[in-house]
């Protein structure tokens, strides 16, 4: 058997990352989102309400709506065979 460490290596490297930006990088983008929707409404660290502004609204509701489409786009990757198997669509070229 022939271990290469560099590719090893290579590859924990890989999924240390992704594992990161999934782990970490979402909880965070959802939690500036929150942040610039309680900005957008004028509510910031529990004082009164001030100025609306709304497109940090707007700027919220798209990070969350990203949020959301990238838990959607992981389901549908992990069950993909499943939905293969069952339904007949093919998603991210499963059965091409």
């Amino acid at each position: 058997m022939n271990f290469d460490i560099a590719q090893m290596a290579l590859s924990a490297g890989r999924v240390l990352l992704v594992g990161l930006l999934f782990g970490a990088g979402l909880p965070a983008l959802f939690a500036l989102g929150m942040r610039l929707q309680s900005a957008g409404t004028g509510e910031v660290d529990g004082e009164a309400p001030g100025t609306r502004r709304p497109l940090l609204t707007a700027a919220g509701w798209i990070l969350f709506a990203l949020v959301i489409a990238v838990v959607l786009a992981g389901v549908l990757f992990i069950t993909r065979l499943s939905i293969y198997h069952y339904f007949g669509i093919s998603l991210f070229g499963v059965g091409r």
